[in-house]
């Protein structure tokens, strides 16, 4: 995992921070990371670059666009902490 300082604010990281995060998790060997969640995060870091890249020309994609990122913020904060407390 990139970061192992526990004092990290999470919610501080931009989408393209998280979603490297989230493949480095996935590719890591990190003993705190078992198989599920580098499978998890694996598809998340897929789900990220489909989130970032959405079109934005739209109020309505702007809106899609923020509540995708919105989830995959709050699922990905919710692994590196546990990874993070585990490890």
């Amino acid at each position: 995992m990139a970061h192992v300082d526990e004092n990290i604010d999470y919610w501080a990281l931009k989408p393209s921070q998280l979603a490297n995060e989230c493949g480095l998790l996935a590719e890591g060997d990190t003993a705190a990371a078992d198989e599920a969640i580098r499978a998890e995060t694996g598809q998340l870091a897929v789900e990220w670059k489909e989130a970032i890249n959405l079109p934005q020309a739209a109020f309505e994609d702007q809106a899609r666009r923020a509540a995708q990122i919105q989830a995959l913020r709050k699922r990905t904060i919710e692994i590196l902490i546990k990874v993070n407390s585990a490890g």
